[in-house]
């Protein structure tokens, strides 16, 4: 019975993060389109996280329906002209340019210069970077930022070993170019998957050249690995400004979206599988490592302390989810920001004239199957990482 019940408990963590973390990033999403909205005069007539049924719902004193639904996967701002909650198009095309003036003065999305639109529309995206700078800043100043590439520990067999590397070692550059923290070590060490490296360690009060070549990792076959690890603590971590801060949130920031960029490329051209793709069971089972890890840690008395842990661990996730909800926005598929922006651009090319309105429907129905083929082949990738006697 005890097993049964920690199975129970960890479910409902791991259910209640996972809602948490992906409420929060989508929260973040949207307000960047209703924000932008505002401030550009756009009637906005709901704003939903969730979808399907209504749990929670009200209309504030500007007319907006704000609505928590129950099925947790995403959200939508819905404008008072559009014909559905994808702003694929308006209720009621309208033609003629006294009408269009007229609904433009009145705020429908629709009749929005394109400029507006397209500031509107990619808001939702641009938000969310911002939101991973600030979060991945906010972190590094509460915990400080982990410079020393010190190695505490060095794998038995593994390409690090082989190339002379010892506990204490500490990494000073990698092909000439200085390093200040292991995230600055990982995208290269991972991009270059049996290709020798150049690194340059210190040890005790001498430099050491060595010729590392990065092995496949064993949690990713197509991906370099040397086979060291930091133990990361409170006590090894350098205190920082504000500013230095931001930095940090920056780049951090950065580095996702270049590494993810990278694969992505890799994948499209056939340098890489997709199998690294994951989906809402994979965002649920990390969402669930990372708080039970959290609540695992630290004294059996000290619930105040693991729940700061979770509080910045969960915030970690979350500014790492959003980037790739802002990347994946971005990508030129219709139903998506992007898609819309792709649009946008034909619309100015034409000088103003959108695509007629079969070829979007069209163009819809398309990005709607390519979206949907992308969910089933991630949860797939899902299923087979999490369970993997189902392959």
């Amino acid at each position: 019975m005890p097993d049964v019940l920690q199975s129970i408990q960890d479910l409902l963590i791991m259910l209640a993060s996972f809602v948490v973390v992906l409420s929060v990033v989508v929260f973040v999403h949207e307000f960047g389109h209703f924000q932008m909205a505002r401030w550009r005069g756009v009637a906005i007539d709901t704003f939903s996280i969730g979808f399907g049924k209504t749990l929670l719902g009200w209309r504030d004193k500007s007319g907006v329906q704000w609505k928590i639904g129950a099925l947790p996967l995403g959200g939508y701002v819905k404008f008072a002209d559009d014909a559905d909650a994808m702003s694929t198009g308006p209720r009621e095309k309208i033609v003629d340019p006294v009408a269009l003036a007229e609904a433009r003065g009145r705020g429908l999305f629709h009749a929005q210069s394109l400029s507006t639109r397209s500031l509107v529309v990619a808001a939702g995206p641009l938000t969310n970077f911002i939101f991973s700078i600030l979060a991945f800043a906010m972190l590094a100043f509460i915990v400080g930022r982990d410079t020393p590439t010190r190695i505490d520990r060095v794998s038995p067999g593994s390409a690090a070993e082989s190339a002379g590397m010892i506990p204490g070692d500490v990494i000073l550059s990698i092909n000439g170019q200085a390093v200040a923290s292991f995230e600055d070590i990982q995208p290269v060490v991972s991009s270059s998957l049996n290709v020798p490296l150049q690194v340059v360690v210190q040890r005790g009060p001498s430099e050491v050249p060595l010729t590392v070549t990065p092995r496949a990792s064993p949690s990713n076959p197509n991906a370099g690995a040397m086979g060291v690890a930091h133990e990361a603590s409170f006590a090894t971590r350098e205190r920082i400004d504000p500013l230095s801060a931001l930095g940090e949130g920056a780049k951090n920031t950065w580095n996702i979206v270049a590494q993810t960029g990278a694969y992505l490329g890799a994948v499209i051209t056939g340098r890489e599988s997709g199998d690294q793709i994951a989906g809402p069971l994979g965002i649920i089972n990390v969402s669930g490592q990372v708080a039970n890890s959290a609540l695992s840690g630290g004294d059996d008395g000290d619930w105040a302390g693991r729940l700061g842990i979770l509080v910045l661990s969960l915030l970690n996730l979350a500014a790492v989810l959003s980037v790739a909800v802002g990347i994946v926005n971005l990508l030129p598929i219709p139903i998506l920001d992007g898609g819309h922006l792709l649009f946008y651009g034909i619309e100015a090319v034409r000088g103003g004239r959108p695509l007629p309105a079969s070829a979007q429907e069209w163009a819809y129905r398309a990005g709607f199957a390519v979206m949907a083929s992308l969910f089933l082949f991630a949860t797939w990738n899902d299923i087979t990482r999490l369970f993997p006697g189902a392959q």
